[in-house]
């Protein structure tokens, strides 16, 4: 049998996870200091949710569309929303940013409630009335809006 020449694949797999390791440590921070573009991008994302979800709440209202239409249609504006919370809640912006986020987060989490509020509502298992629908995606489209200027978007 031949004698092995070069490093053993224990030590090449070491040397592999040291210098990974390496580079995480000395490469760019998860930190983002383009906070403000990604608060307001994921703010967007929201306020389409939102805006949606009043279009659908008013259609059904005027008894212009049907439920299983509206209802899928608010899923989806769900999912905008829940996406908008995802990228907020993952984003790691510099410190002079948390305050905006916290703020964002808040705004979204409303939007959130909302837009569930008003899929409920349009399923027939919400004790709110399409007023009180419409009034709190009105509301949460203004908290949205208002984080978003306070961005400068």
């Amino acid at each position: 049998m031949r004698p092995r020449s070069g490093p053993s694949p224990v030590a090449v797999g070491v040397a592999s996870v040291v210098l990974v390791l390496a580079g995480c440590a000395s490469g760019p921070s998860s930190a983002d200091d383009r906070a403000a573009e990604n608060l307001t991008a994921a703010l967007d994302e929201a306020a389409s949710g939102v805006e949606v979800a009043t279009l659908v709440v008013r259609l059904v209202d005027d008894d212009r569309t049907t439920t299983p239409v509206a209802d899928v249609t608010l899923r989806d504006a769900l999912q905008d929303v829940g996406g908008a919370h995802d990228r907020l809640a993952l984003d790691v912006p510099v410190q002079s940013e948390h305050d905006a986020r916290d703020r964002a987060l808040t705004a979204v989490a409303d939007a959130t409630r909302a837009v569930a509020d008003a899929r409920s509502w349009v399923n027939g298992v919400s004790p709110s009335t399409a007023a009180q629908v419409d009034e709190a995606l009105r509301a949460a489209a203004d908290a949205i809006e208002s984080v978003t200027a306070e961005l400068g978007g």
